[in-house]
């Protein structure tokens, strides 16, 4: 039997010959939906469609069954009726197939006859070596190559490739639900785990863990089976890269959600909570901070300390980022004296944290090299480890500058800084939001995550300095 370490989960992200086992109906069937979502990301390798019913689907032969392909076949992607899957999975195993990624649902997440379907399952991967994603999983996404099982359209062809994975027990997080294109993640890998009959959180944290393209994962867990080996998993992680979680079902009504939805048990979740503290994690208790945080690893090297500068368009933004940062372990930075000079002189009130810019902007003949020669001279300033940047963007505050002005800002100042844009125009905010992104300048969507997340990456910096 094959190693159960999470080292031989290659042929899930980066097969060269994959089966396709399921309805080929052009334009309805999903095993022609996958297929198509490979060709159209750019997928190289090659497809052998499974159906009996088919001669050829997109321009590629299709074969009745798996032992009629004469090639070796890295992955099987079964998107079949239930009762059938275990046949399948164990024709697939005969042939000598690396791994299978089984789509379809009704296994121990319905449980009853589902429940021992799936026990079929485990004993045919114990006994084959076979390593199985699902079953009930829309399952894996690889930017890189362009690899992707999602059976279902997704109405864009191109993610940005990037250093931040994303796992979960639920096919939400990938990219047929989710605007990736449109928000430019940078994305490494994806994976839905589902039901979790063999390959689960401990696997794909020990492959993420030794992936170069990988550089923080993100990982949605309903339940744990294998809580030391988690454990073990999520601080080996954590040691080498930063590590997001996020853990719902706290309460005993999404407890009861959970176990409905993918067959997990029902844990108190103060063991996660003080399983994962232990294990140098950042824990996380919303979607969004669960898609957001994580750029700020993607995008930034660690901070020396924790002291936070804060500059703003409006007072009471600042006001509120203040109570935002301290509340995420934060200090309120005390500028050197030749800073607070240098302040004084540009205006009286600008020397001071956090720097309300509104008043004084307003009363100048060029606002907008003001506003850019405040930001870098805090940002040169020896007492600030980090900065959170609230900004308007509008007619008064063009778009175009404030793209120029950070692409000099990120060539002379090398410390972690998060954006929040805020304006009367949706369209505008979302624009310039791309266009720093693709700067290596993370933006927020609001101006909570945006300080959550630099005190996440402050916490982090502190627990490498405390195991180094």
């Amino acid at each position: 039997m094959k190693s159960r370490n999470g080292r031989d989960l290659w042929p899930f992200f980066e097969p060269r010959t994959v089966a396709v086992f399921g309805s080929l109906k052009e334009g309805m069937g999903h095993g022609y939906w996958a297929m198509k979502n490979m060709l159209d990301f750019g997928f190289t390798g090659r497809l052998y469609p499974v159906n009996p019913s088919y001669s050829e689907v997109l321009g590629m032969k299709a074969y009745p069954g798996v032992n009629e392909i004469a090639d070796p076949i890295d992955l099987a992607l079964v998107i079949t009726p239930p009762s059938t899957v275990p046949a399948i999975i164990g024709q697939c195993a005969e042939k000598g197939v690396k791994a299978a990624v089984i789509v379809s649902e009704n296994f121990a997440d319905a449980g009853g006859e589902g429940t021992k379907l799936q026990q079929r399952l485990v004993d045919i991967t114990i006994q084959s070596g076979i390593r199985i994603v699902g079953p009930n999983t829309v399952g894996v996404f690889n930017a890189a190559n362009g690899f992707t099982t999602i059976p279902y359209p997704f109405g864009y062809d191109k993610v940005r490739r990037g250093g931040m994975a994303y796992c979960s027990q639920t096919g939400i997080v990938l990219p047929q639900c989710q605007p990736i294109e449109d928000r430019g993640y940078p994305i490494s890998k994806m994976c839905d785990v589902g039901n979790k009959c063999d390959v689960n959180e401990v696997d794909l944290l020990n492959y993420l863990a030794a992936d170069p393209e990988t550089k923080v994962a993100a990982l949605h867990i309903e339940d744990v089976k294998n809580g030391r080996g988690f454990l073990d998993a999520a601080r080996s992680f954590a040691g080498r890269k930063p590590l997001i979680i996020f853990k719902p079902a706290r309460s005993a009504a999404g407890a009861r959600a959970s176990a409905s939805h993918t067959g997990s048990l029902l844990v108190n979740d103060r063991i996660y909570d003080n399983a994962l503290r232990q294990a140098g994690v950042i824990r996380v208790n919303t979607w969004q901070e669960y898609w957001d945080i994580p750029k700020v690893f993607a995008y930034h090297s660690l901070p020396l300390g924790n002291r936070i500068a804060i500059i703003s368009h409006s007072g009471g933004a600042g006001v509120v980022a203040a109570d935002a940062a301290v509340e995420s372990g934060l200090t309120i930075s005390m500028y050197t004296d030749a800073t607070l000079e240098k302040l004084a002189k540009l205006s009286p009130r600008l020397a001071k944290n956090p720097i309300d810019l509104g008043p004084p902007l307003s009363m100048v003949e060029d606002p907008l090299s003001l506003q850019e020669e405040v930001i870098a001279t805090v940002l040169d300033d020896a007492n600030v480890d980090c900065a959170t940047i609230i900004l308007y963007v509008g007619t008064m505050a063009p778009a175009s500058y404030i793209v120029q002005m950070f692409e000099r800002l990120m060539q002379r100042v090398s410390k972690p800084l998060t954006v929040w844009f805020y304006g009367t125009k949706l369209s505008l905010i979302e624009d310039i939001s791309r266009q720093l992104e693709e700067l290596g300048v993370p933006t927020y969507t609001d101006q909570e995550t945006s300080i959550k997340a630099l005190g996440a990456l402050v916490r982090y910096s502190e627990y490498k300095r405390g195991i180094g």
